[in-house]
């Protein structure tokens, strides 16, 4: 089962946001709505979690280092590390400027 992020005023440690990231693959463009969702899909979330994920405002405010630096034509995209592999394969959110990320949040260690 995937680690996931723990609820509080910062959803996400400083360690797991990364400018300029190296070494993460675009999958898709995702909407706030469908970050939800995805987090939702990971599984074994404590019902208290899966509540602030599904409040969209909380995940919205959790999302901040992204959403923070967010300017018009930036999108958001789920992203994984190119390598995959024990203890260091993750997936995340990264805000894409100009088709490069500029800042990823790792959501999931694998």
């Amino acid at each position: 089962m995937p680690e996931m992020f723990s609820p509080s005023a910062e959803m996400f440690s400083p360690s797991s946001v990364k400018r300029n990231p190296e070494g993460i693959t675009c999958v898709i463009e995702v909407t706030l709505p469908q970050i939800s969702s995805w987090i939702l899909q990971c599984g074994g979330l404590p019902e208290y979690i899966a509540r602030l994920v599904r409040d969209l405002d909380v995940l919205k405010k959790g999302l901040a280092p992204l959403y923070d630096e967010m300017q018009e034509g930036d999108s958001l995209w789920l992203c994984r590390s190119e390598q995959i592999g024990p203890l260091y394969c993750h997936e995340g959110i990264a805000l894409v400027r100009d088709g490069r990320p500029v800042v990823y949040v790792r959501m999931v260690q694998h």
